[in-house]
């Protein structure tokens, strides 16, 4: 188990497929994690679910750390270990939205990632019209890489699949600056 400031990371049990089922078929979670059909998910999800658990590095369930209560989820993947490439991966329960979770997950995930994983690259992809999931992870380091254009039908209309990410010595020169600007402050 891990934890910042505000959160807990842990394995996923079994005990966690209700609050999770939950997350995945909130509307406006689903329509930000798939370009499939946003419809209701039933338990049979989970055979889907648990090959991305086991397929992952790293696999949490985010719980407050004061009360215990469910943030969400949060991943990191690779296809090919000997690339150290890695997908980045998250989902928040929308009741914990604007809190600053998001980032908080994304920081620790990403510092962990290169620090203790041994990543060289970490990408995600994240749906056009996301615009605070995409100043979050701008602001965190990634990089815009690619688009796949009109990709995805989301409320009426298409967007584009927005590719991004981010180096581990991108992220060593960013942990370098935040660090010598809190020395200044």
């Amino acid at each position: 188990m891990f934890s910042t400031q505000q959160l807990r990371f842990r394995a996923y049990q079994p005990a966690d497929q209700e609050n999770i089922l939950a997350l995945w078929n909130d509307p406006r979670v689903l329509s930000g994690l798939t370009e499939g059909n946003v419809v209701p998910l039933s338990a049979d999800h989970f055979d889907k679910l648990n090959f991305m658990i086991k397929d992952s590095v790293m696999f949490c369930v985010v719980e407050e750390l004061e009360g215990g209560a469910f943030v969400g989820i949060s991943a990191i993947l690779t296809a090919e270990p000997k690339d150290r490439n890695a997908t980045f991966g998250i989902a928040v329960s929308p009741s914990l939205w604007h809190k600053g979770y998001g980032g908080e997950i994304t920081n620790f995930m990403v510092d962990h990632a290169f620090q203790h994983l041994a990543v060289h690259r970490i990408s995600l992809t994240v749906f056009e019209g996301n615009d605070r999931a995409i100043a979050l992870y701008k602001r965190i380091g990634f990089v815009e890489e690619a688009r796949t254009r009109k990709l995805v039908w989301i409320d009426g209309g298409w967007r584009d699949l927005v590719h991004m990410g981010i180096l581990d010595d991108e992220w060593a020169a960013l942990k370098k600056q935040w660090a010598e600007e809190r020395s200044m402050s």
